[in-house]
């Protein structure tokens, strides 16, 4: 039986650990930028594309017609093991 992520989608962590994504620039800032809150876009880029492929990005439908990016279990995992914590987090006492 597979997990499912805190959306109720299928857990994406056997393909997280059996095929490790390499990101470009782009698709790291993205994930960054998405890490404190979601972000609305009207516009679907190809960078947006492959993070939801990967399974790191969630894209929504709101109510006016736009889309909104979450972070999905797995990018917020991926960002903490970059050492990336949301801002309102204190950094780790060196």
């Amino acid at each position: 039986m597979e997990a499912k992520d805190y959306d109720g989608s299928f857990s994406s962590t056997h393909r997280a650990h059996s095929h490790p994504v390499t990101l470009s620039a782009q698709e790291l800032a993205t994930l960054l930028r998405l890490r404190n809150a979601p972000a609305r876009t009207n516009a679907v880029t190809p960078d947006l594309i492959a993070l939801h492929e990967a399974g790191l990005v969630h894209i929504i439908a709101t109510e006016d017609g736009d889309a909104a990016l979450v972070l999905s279990v797995d990018g917020r995992v991926l960002l903490r093991s970059l050492g990336a914590e949301p801002a309102e987090r204190p950094p780790y006492p060196n």
